[in-house]
């Protein structure tokens, strides 16, 4: 609706006001400006315009699921844009039903769509949901071009087990492929195993080989571990630590060597369970050493939300702690390091 203005004059009046005597108020001209109804629905050719363009330019990961199936046509078949929808967060929950409802011969023509960009997918905040559905309902045997297509570049596997993505598609890959398709590939992860146990993502990967890998495997990532001495400082190289101590053939002789660092890591998130995990495993002399080294510290355990657990653990360290609040753990391991003093200061008690 056109909007017009409207001029209204007023007459000049004599008013006679506080502290002025027979004032004359100016003339003003009003302007009234005819408003549409609320009722109305105004439309602007150029806000249509921009409104329209704006949608038309939106990417198919903003837009509704309908869109995309208006967009695949009639058939609904993704035959030919796998690639394309998988890039995209809706496109890509599209082909994953998609293989879910295939056949396998179905599914294996689908995933033959994404020859030659696997490790573009693997990298993909999308794309990679997709590879890993690949993975999961294809036969062993059916992957092997992921396998294969990985080799082809030996250097960018173990990069792909550091990769906040590409971790979760070898590890797809060791649950549901035949060891010897994936000696290759493990190969490569071992050769940098020391690197990858340390890492946020890579030990996700490592934790798997001990899940699935052979006996030779696990032996010598067991060796690595072994060897390497220091990981109880590495919360991410502890959480490889727990699956050594159930699977490794070098299981006991690890949980030896991690006696020393008994008081460190069992404060941690992740350590405090191979702690646990070691502690069946020691002889009886080793175990009596290991309690012992703990008691010493125990006020700083029961401090500490992770070593309360582990002090739970071991009756004879529980019932030490029995009745005392964190707080008064805290502080009565800092008497016992400071002495009478940082106790009187913390308290105002003396002993």
């Amino acid at each position: 609706m056109p909007m017009s203005a409207v001029p209204v004059s007023m007459p000049a009046v004599q008013m006679p006001l506080m502290g002025f005597s027979n004032a004359l108020l100016v003339p003003v001209t009003v302007v009234a400006v005819n408003l549409p109804s609320p009722s109305a629905s105004p439309t602007i050719a150029k806000q249509s315009s921009l409104s329209s363009e704006s949608e038309t330019s939106l990417p198919l990961s903003r837009q509704s699921s309908e869109s995309i199936d208006s967009e695949l046509g009639h058939s609904g078949s993704i035959s030919g844009r796998v690639w394309d929808l998988s890039q995209r967060s809706k496109g890509c929950r599209h082909v994953q039903a998609s293989l879910d409802a295939a056949s396998d011969a179905e599914r294996a023509q689908l995933a033959s769509e994404l020859r030659g960009r696997i490790f573009a997918a693997a990298r993909s905040a999308c794309a990679n949901y997709v590879l890993q559905k690949i993975i999961h309902v294809l036969r062993p045997q059916a992957c092997q071009f992921i396998i294969d297509e990985l080799m082809q570049d030996p250097q960018e596997v173990p990069a792909l087990a550091r990769h906040q993505y590409g971790c979760r598609i070898l590890q797809r890959l060791l649950e549901h492929c035949q060891s010897q398709q994936m000696g290759g590939i493990i190969q490569l992860l071992l050769s940098e195993a020391l690197s990858l146990v340390r890492h946020s993502y890579g030990t996700f990967v490592m934790q798997e080989i001990f899940d699935f890998g052979t006996e030779a495997q696990r032996r010598r990532l067991g060796e690595v571990l072994l060897g390497a001495g220091d990981l109880g400082n590495d919360e991410s190289a502890t959480q490889v630590l727990q699956k050594a101590l159930l699977h490794a053939p070098q299981k006991v002789a690890l949980a030896r060597s991690l006696v020393p660092q008994f008081t460190h890591i069992a404060r941690g998130r992740h350590s405090h369970h191979t702690v646990l995990a070691a502690l069946p495993l020691l002889s009886q002399e080793d175990s009596e050493r290991a309690i012992a080294l703990l008691s010493s510290k125990v006020q700083k355990l029961w401090a500490s939300r992770y070593g309360r657990l582990v002090v739970k653990a071991i009756p004879s360290l529980h019932q030490q702690c029995v009745g005392m609040t964190r707080r008064e753990a805290r502080v009565r391991h800092r008497w016992c390091f400071h002495g009478c003093g940082q106790y009187f200061k913390e308290t105002g008690h003396i002993i």
